[in-house]
């Protein structure tokens, strides 16, 4: 009997302890933040293990970082009143790769420079900054996160990196552009949904050969005027048809 209660204890000890691996496999906790932040930003993060950095580990000159690893911070913070700034290119040694989530929404920003070495803008980082008439986003820029600059009234110029592979949903909606260029690049060859959403000024697009794909909703509810510049042939010009937009054809070069 003394034998039996003991493997039966046994038995549930070993049920309990599987238990207990299994929920800290999957809770989101991680032993080394600062390792399991860099693992996630060069998209290697473990199932189950991922963060969003919050509160800077330091602060310069009004802008605060998150320190990924000894060579890579994010900004993810900034309480300087320069409506006319440039992020700085390294912060205590170490290279600013990324501009976080919702660091300059709703600031009085007039003008920003980005500087190299950003591979990305996230979510938010930007959107309604009422005053930001005009935005130059560098090489090397990857990605660019949801409702990055959404709302952003007054911007009027954008300039895209050949670089970027990704603008998220409403990335450049309710803006103030005109035109936009899209850039002739190896590693673009789509536009995704709503990404210039109610930009109602925007009558002119120029849609280079490299993009083969763009959602209907891309350029929905933009200025009546709206015209699609392509290449003869291309998928651009297919569609524009499509969606009856004006249409000017380009010879190829």
């Amino acid at each position: 009997m003394k034998s039996m209660k003991r493997i039966i204890c046994s038995a549930l000890a070993l049920v309990m302890c599987a238990g207990v691996a299994v929920a800290a496999s999957g809770c989101g906790c991680q032993k080394d933040s600062k390792k399991t932040s860099a693992s996630a930003a060069n998209g290697n993060n473990q199932p189950g293990y991922k963060i969003e950095p919050t509160n800077p580990d330091f602060v310069e000159n009004g802008f605060g970082f998150y320190r990924l690893n000894d060579n890579e911070v994010i900004l993810t913070q900034y309480n300087g009143k320069d409506k006319n700034i440039t992020i700085p290119e390294t912060a205590q040694g170490a290279k600013v790769c990324v501009i976080g989530s919702n660091v300059f929404q709703n600031n009085n920003l007039e003008t920003v420079t980005i500087p190299q070495g950003v591979t990305e803008i996230q979510k938010y980082s930007f959107s309604g900054c009422q005053n930001l008439k005009e935005i130059n986003i560098p090489e090397g820029v990857k990605t660019i996160g949801n409702n990055a600059f959404w709302n952003c009234r007054n911007l009027t110029k954008i300039t895209l990196p050949s670089t970027i592979k990704k603008m998220g949903w409403n990335a450049f909606s309710a803006t103030g552009i005109k035109s936009i260029e899209l850039p002739e690049s190896d590693v673009l060859s789509s536009i995704d949904d709503k990404v210039f959403f109610q930009c109602f000024d925007l009558s002119e697009v120029t849609i280079p050969l490299n993009i083969t794909k763009i959602a209907d909703s891309a350029f929905e509810d933009c200025s009546p005027e709206l015209t699609i510049k392509a290449y003869t042939g291309s998928y651009g010009v297919s569609f524009a048809k499509a969606h009856n937009y004006k249409l000017v054809e380009m010879k190829r070069k």
